[in-house]
């Protein structure tokens, strides 16, 4: 006979899905900053509406430095592209 005891825990598990496209940067910006930054419904109001305003204010920074580094990646694909002769398929990504 075979037993197995485990003590494991997952934590809490979330799906989001969209519908024929990726995620935006604000939407993955969004569950980084909900995974970062938790705020008690029964923390007093000055300090809870604080901590929302402190969440806002990071996902607008890790909004734009997601932007930041799509647009770099895609200046390093065209660059790439462009390299090995490929200039019209890095333009029509550009235009993307």
């Amino acid at each position: 006979m075979f037993s197995l005891e485990s003590d494991v825990s997952v934590g809490n598990l979330g799906v989001t899905t969209t519908n024929n496209r990726g995620h935006t940067t604000e939407e993955v910006a969004e569950m980084a900053t909900n995974k970062i930054i938790s705020v008690s419904d029964d923390a007093p109001a000055p300090i809870r509406d604080q901590a929302h305003a402190f969440k806002q204010s990071c996902k607008q920074i890790i909004t734009y430095y997601m932007q930041e580094a799509v647009k770099n990646h895609m200046c390093t694909l065209c660059n790439k592209l462009e390299q090995q002769g490929q200039k019209d398929l890095a333009n029509i990504i550009r235009r993307l």
